[in-house]
């Protein structure tokens, strides 16, 4: 199964960070996209 999460962080840094964790919990590659709502 696969899906998405979207994540608010401050900078680049922070959001890599965020995915790195993300990727250990649930033991799977994550793909990190910048996203630009309005």
């Amino acid at each position: 199964m696969s899906g998405f999460w979207i994540i608010e962080a401050p900078d680049r840094d922070a959001a890599l960070a965020l995915a790195a964790e993300g990727s250990r919990a649930c033991n799977r590659v994550v793909e990190l996209r910048p996203f630009y709502g309005g």
